[in-house]
């Protein structure tokens, strides 16, 4: 299983949602969260919900990796804007719709406002 490493400040979560039978640019709605913009509290729910949704993540271009045919899945790209030798190369997973938690489309439907409450 694979492990969420440190989110630092300087770390960008683009989340997506894509797939489906056509392209509609509505329903892709994409958000970008920066962490160095919430409090620590509102990073940590951000942390919490990529931790409970990391273990459903396939590596995109993968057999089994979610979008096949009519499919829907969200995709998660983290990104550090600072590179340095203790940050990891960025991160893409791709969930599908029907296996994603109800918090992870809550923060793709919200985005920051989702933990900002």
């Amino acid at each position: 299983m694979k492990t969420l490493p440190a989110l630092t400040e300087d770390a960008v979560i683009d989340l997506a949602r894509e797939g489906g039978v056509a392209y509609m640019p509505r329903l892709a709605a994409p958000r970008r969260i920066a962490l160095s913009e919430l409090d620590e509290q509102q990073r940590d729910r951000v942390c919490n919900i990529l931790r409970r949704s990391l273990p459903l993540g396939q590596d995109p271009g993968k057999a089994e990796s979610p979008g096949r045919g009519d499919q829907r899945y969200y995709r998660i790209q983290i990104s550090w804007t600072q590179q340095n030798s203790t940050h990891h190369a960025d991160i893409v997973l791709l969930i599908a719709e029907s296996d994603a938690p109800s918090e992870l489309e809550e923060l793709w439907r919200r985005g920051k406002d989702c933990v900002c409450d």
